[in-house]
């Protein structure tokens, strides 16, 4: 939290479990998720006493589905950035780390010498990762972004309308998430150089130029298409079915015609209209008026079982919860059951090559904010008494409710 002043106050610090002696150390000034999956210790630096994922939907105490994602299996350190023990705490981290990741906004560490030029000083090696709202450079660099901000700066709504032609949210992170996941690809690069030549990195990108990749394809589609948002073939898109809707994908010409025959509308598969996918584009809105009268018949589940035993493109439009009992997700183990110890049992994702989620595993833990104080300032060098000291004078914290 960055309070009027501008001063930012406890950063909370999740910590990987391993010992900082004996194990590669990242550290992590703010929210970009750095797979802590993979095995380093992750230091983060994100708000005061209650961080900024723990403000993201519904809350139990610190936690919510949000901090426990992007926060389990680490240690969490809480210090106070206005101290100058504080300082010299996360000068410390800096000083040992093999990755900092931080998401301030444009020079925002540099009084708090943490910024790259400070921190290659005492640690030459270091991959030094900044990630901002708007980049580095530019009109805009001074100015904060957050997802929905960047999903209407980038484009990304003005493809994802509603009926009424109103830009629509994607209601998730997709921008925040990609970023972070943009940002573990460099630095994992970037540290098989570290390891192979001894050599560090400075990366800095933005939630706006990860906007651009995550986007590329759509962004090129409307250049060729001169601004105009055009259905990828038809029929294609969400139909509303007798108990709910599915999506169906027939655009291809051997599905096509295998949908025409499956909705008794053999005419069509001759109908110079509909003869290739470019003709079928054009008259695709003549294509699907016809289309959601016959798919209203029958159930979802019905024509989900017809169009896949033609072999056609297709999927019940399901919702998070549904997934809970479907069994294909339960076959791949896409979702385990976890026991969390403040949101209680909770459904947690199988990362892609990854162990699978179990409870009390180290990975599935999220730390609450200041857990680990005096484990990590112990690794830190720092005795039973400094740290009582700290405590008394405010330098670390715990998460406290209310505030």
């Amino acid at each position: 939290r960055e309070l009027e002043d501008g001063q930012p106050r406890f950063r909370p610090t999740n910590v990987g479990p391993q010992s900082f002696k004996k194990n590669p150390i990242d550290m992590r000034i703010g929210n970009t998720d750095l797979r802590r999956e993979l095995g380093p210790l992750v230091v983060v630096l994100p708000s005061a006493r209650i961080s900024a994922s723990s403000q993201l939907g519904k809350a139990v105490g610190d936690q919510t589905a949000h901090s426990v994602v992007v926060n389990r299996g680490k240690r969490s350190l809480a210090v106070d950035l206005k101290a100058p023990d504080g300082i010299e705490i996360a000068r410390q981290l800096a000083a040992e780390c093999n990755v900092m990741i931080q998401n301030y906004r444009v020079g925002k560490l540099i009084k708090f010498g943490l910024d790259y030029d400070s921190v290659v000083e005492t640690n030459s090696k270091v991959i030094y990762v900044g990630v901002t709202g708007f980049g580095q450079k530019g009109p805009r660099r001074d100015q904060p972004a957050t997802d929905s901000v960047m999903q209407a700066y980038t484009g990304m709504m003005s493809i994802n309308r509603d009926i009424n032609g109103l830009p629509q949210r994607i209601n998730m992170l997709a921008i925040d998430f990609a970023s972070g996941l943009y940002a573990f690809q460099a630095a994992a690069a970037a540290l098989y150089g570290q390891a192979m030549r001894g050599k560090g990195k400075l990366i800095e990108t933005s939630l706006l130029e990860s906007a651009m990749v995550f986007q590329e394809a759509a962004i090129m589609e409307s250049y060729l298409q001169g601004g105009d948002v055009e259905p990828i073939g038809m029929p294609v898109g969400s139909f509303k079915t007798k108990n709910g809707f599915i999506s169906i994908n027939a655009r291809r010409d051997t599905q096509f015609k295998s949908f025409c025959t499956l909705i008794g509308k053999e005419e069509w598969i001759d109908d110079p209209r509909f003869v290739g996918p470019r003709q079928r584009v054009a008259n695709g809105d003549f294509l699907l008026s016809q289309i959601r009268p016959i798919i209203e018949t029958k159930t979802s589940e019905e024509w989900n079982k017809l169009i896949s035993e033609a072999d056609i493109l297709n999927a019940k439009v399901q919702t998070h919860i549904d997934l809970f009992e479907d069994a294909q997700v339960q076959a791949v183990n896409a979702i385990r059951w976890v026991e969390n110890d403040t949101l209680g049992r909770i459904p947690m994702a199988t990362v892609p090559g990854q162990p699978i989620s179990e409870t009390g595993d180290r990975l599935t833990h999220s730390p609450h904010i200041g857990e680990h104080n005096e484990e990590v300032l112990t690794e830190l060098g720092y005795s039973r008494l400094k740290i009582k000291n700290l405590k008394k004078k405010g330098v670390v914290g715990t998460f406290t409710a209310g505030l």
